[in-house]
């Protein structure tokens, strides 16, 4: 009789088992996603652009034409090739928010940001302040944290009218550019929104953010515009802006830029102009081609004030000599790698006196200091006094280049053609 009763349990346990496991197929089958939205009713955002003026958001969005046959790499996959790749479309309001839906008000569909790419800021509002700008797309579920953060002196929205010529996609074009050119060049760190948020609320609490601008004055906003093979306007990387806080604090120039680059380990691939004989003339007249560079930042309390021993090491191909020189000998390697090294440590150096005039720790030093001696960085803490600390730190660059090759001649042309 036990034997039955525990046969009848088992039997009525699987039941059980099974009947769940039909409940929860089924309702997978009969259950829709609670913000299901056709994508014909979408406007899908890939640039966006904020300003602050007359005291109230104004904010351009740059959309996907689905007529026009632009597709995320640029080209054409059919449609109207003659019609604009992108529409703008603009609005104000005294939250961000509210300008987005103003923006609905005139268009037939609803505008869609997880396909954003870039997002570009006028530097009235980079002055005013962008926390707010932050919260936004740290909060709003679609709003893409991935997003390139770009700042121009320029009216923001001004921008993402550009046409550009080997990209239909202007966003997915400018995004190609920024990620190009720190694999490339290595002058702009170029940073994305969580980054950005990341790197203002870190110790350091600034950050720097590349400026974005049209190479001439006339806005090419028409497809026929660019039907040439020189347009008088492109858009162009420039100086490099510098938030402390949330508020944007001045600029870098170029050559500034880059010394940041080697200050932060942020060198990838680079070409170093030089004067190979800078005995004779300070002129550049060679280059080196960095294949590899990596950097490391000691903080050193000495006499009542930090000392950042970095440690550059290096290496590359040279790419150019001007004048007659034998590079086949030992000696003549030697002597032009002391010369790079000697450039790179002049770059950095006069990149550090710009940081300090803008009194924002950009290097990311605090952290650095936070790390090795976190005993200290809890004492600055508590007495309010990091600024002061900045302005007495100095740097102590260590710059180790080795050139790995010459190219395919032993020797330059000129001393070739000299001989």
């Amino acid at each position: 009789m036990r034997e039955n009763t525990q046969t009848g349990d088992n039997i009525h346990h699987q039941a059980g088992r099974r009947f769940l496991l039909v409940v929860s197929l089924l309702s997978l089958l009969i259950s829709g996603c609670w913000d299901d939205r056709e994508l014909n009713e979408l406007g899908i955002v890939s640039g966006s652009a904020y300003d602050w003026k007359d005291n109230e958001w104004h904010t351009t969005y740059q959309i996907i034409n689905p007529s026009s046959g632009s597709n995320n790499t640029g080209g054409s996959s059919g449609g109207n090739t003659s019609s604009p790749p992108f529409l703008i479309y603009s609005a104000k309001g005294n939250t961000l928010m509210q300008a987005v839906e103003r923006t609905n008000l005139t268009s037939t569909r609803q505008l869609f940001f997880s396909q954003n790419r870039i997002t570009v800021l006028g530097e009235a509002l980079a002055k005013r302040g962008i926390g707010q700008l932050i919260d936004m797309f740290l909060r709003k579920p679609d709003a893409r944290q991935t997003v390139y953060v770009f700042i121009t002196e320029e009216e923001a929205g001004l921008i993402l009218s550009q046409l550009m010529q080997l990209n239909r996609n202007q966003s997915a074009g400018i995004q190609l550019m920024i990620e190009q050119e720190a694999r490339l060049t290595s002058y702009y760190p170029g940073i994305q929104m969580v980054e950005l948020a990341r790197q203002l609320c870190s110790e350091s609490a600034s950050a720097a953010v590349p400026e974005i601008k049209l190479s001439g004055n006339k806005v090419m906003d028409r497809t026929s515009d660019i039907a040439q093979t020189d347009l008088p306007s492109r858009i162009a990387f420039g100086r490099l802006a510098v938030l402390k806080g949330d508020r944007f604090v001045g600029w870098l120039s170029q050559a500034e830029a880059y010394g940041l680059s080697f200050i932060t380990d942020k060198v990838k691939m680079s070409n170093i102009s030089f004067p190979s004989k800078p005995e004779k003339s300070d002129k550049d007249d060679a280059s080196i081609s960095l294949l590899h560079s990596s950097t490391t930042v000691r903080p050193i309390w000495e006499n009542d004030h930090y000392v950042m021993d970095i440690d550059i090491k290096a290496d590359g191909t040279m790419t150019e000599v001007g004048s007659s020189l034998k590079l086949e000998n030992e000696a003549t390697i030697r002597q032009l790698e002391r010369y790079i090294e000697r450039n790179i440590s002049e770059i950095m150096e006069a990149s550090w006196r710009s940081v300090k005039k803008l009194n924002a720790d950009v290097t990311g030093f605090a952290v650095s200091i936070h790390r090795h001696h976190p005993k200290q960085w809890q004492r600055i803490k508590q007495e309010h006094n990091w600024d002061t600390v900045f302005q007495n730190i100095q740097i102590r660059p260590h710059v180790k280049v080795k050139i790995k090759r010459i190219g395919f001649n032993s020797n330059s042309f000129n001393s070739v053609n000299k001989n």
